[in-house]
């Protein structure tokens, strides 16, 4: 610290001998100290406003780049949520969805371009999926079973995210999170899942097309995230593509 004072202070002396030397040579030379005294209270004038404009430039270029490294994270974070949850919540509801054609074109996100992403971001953003669990009545109670299984068990990593503050500037992925933590919660609630009516099982259809919307929107949304920035990973996603049935893990 000694050092770094020393540094400056040995700097601030060098630049004020400067001063003395230009000005007070300029006075040698042209004889006009008024002159200079005006020259010198002019530019001191002009130094607040520098330092104004300076300053809120520094502080708005800081702040849009904490703001996009932080929403870098977060990205980088949807990639954890995925794994440890996303994905396979996607596979249980596409494969009980009854629309299935609703989301028969995200089998081919392979060949999509940044313009194909963006078209379909805001086709998402404008219209709801088509959702409807065409599940047998004999087969309702075990895959209400499996999916309340699920989501038990990623509890605490979800309200783990929710924890997180930086993720108030993604909402998008606040309210995915608040719809499967309400999915949870009613599906928690019914004891037994055996008991579960047509019309309570409509209820319940509301709140997973809910989070299928929301869910899908993300998943696309960080697709095209890897798609310009890590393109390397993005084909372990297409190779398990959840909304194709036929993809495999394995590169052949």
């Amino acid at each position: 610290m000694s050092e770094r004072l020393s540094w400056k202070a040995k700097f601030s002396i060098l630049m004020v001998v400067l001063i003395i030397i230009i000005y007070g040579s300029n006075y040698l030379v042209l004889g006009d100290a008024e002159h200079i005294i005006s020259y010198i209270w002019t530019h001191l004038g002009f130094i607040p406003v520098d330092i104004l404009i300076v300053a809120f430039l520094l502080d708005e270029i800081i702040e849009r780049k904490e703001k996009e490294a932080m929403l870098e994270k977060l990205d980088m974070l949807m990639s954890t949520f995925f794994s440890e949850v996303g994905n396979e919540l996607i596979s249980q509801l596409s494969t009980a969805n009854k629309y299935k054609a609703s989301t028969e074109n995200l089998k081919s996100i392979k060949n999509w371009n940044e313009e194909d992403f963006d078209n379909k971001l805001a086709e998402l953003k404008d219209s709801s999926i088509d959702f409807q669990a065409d599940i047998p009545l004999e087969k309702r109670e075990e895959f209400l079973e499996n999916l309340r299984t699920l989501l038990e068990s990623k509890r605490e990593f979800i309200i783990n995210l929710i924890n997180n503050p930086n993720l108030l500037e993604k909402e998008e992925f606040t309210e995915l999170t608040n719809a499967i933590l309400h999915l949870d919660e009613e599906l928690v609630h019914r004891s037994d899942l055996a008991l579960v009516s047509d019309a309570d099982f409509g209820h319940l259809n509301g709140d997973m097309q809910r989070v299928y919307n929301k869910l899908v929107y993300e998943w696309v949304h960080y697709l095209k995230y890897l798609y310009k920035n890590y393109p390397y990973m993005i084909a372990l996603i297409i190779r398990t593509n959840p909304f194709d049935e036929d993809a495999i893990v394995y590169v052949n």
